[in-house]
């Protein structure tokens, strides 16, 4: 998970730093020609992404800073459509949403995705 592993992120490590991990994956996809604009679907672009990383055999090792960003473009869709709001937390990676009374680990799970095959369109609806 995100606390085992070395990251190289552009930004500190900080709630509110959260959406802009999430515009730079936004950014970087729009110079493909695909538009993420944290509404569900935008999780759809991210579990066919996640879903070739599996099959082409890639291990999270390879990509923590991909599965990092993937976790804050995750917690925008829930800040977006669910009233979410960034917040420090105990987990591996010390960021989370907090929607009603519950913290979620949106990074957690981003990086459990590529072993267990879960998608992040189940984990939103799921909330």
């Amino acid at each position: 998970m995100a606390g085992e592993l070395q990251l190289a992120l552009a930004y500190e490590l900080s709630p509110e730093n959260a959406p802009r991990f999430a515009a730079d994956i936004v950014a970087q996809a729009a110079t493909q020609g695909i538009t993420l604009d944290y509404s569900p679907e935008t999780l759809d672009y991210l579990d066919s992404v996640t879903a070739s990383l599996r099959a082409g055999g890639v291990k999270v090792e390879q990509i923590p800073e991909v599965l990092f960003s993937f976790g804050c473009v995750l917690g925008e869709v829930v800040v977006h459509e669910r009233s979410g709001s960034w917040a420090s937390t105990t987990f591996d990676a010390p960021i989370g949403v907090r929607v009603d009374d519950r913290t979620l680990d949106v990074v957690g799970f981003a990086f459990a995705t590529i072993a267990s095959g879960r998608t992040y369109r189940g984990f939103f609806e799921a909330i």
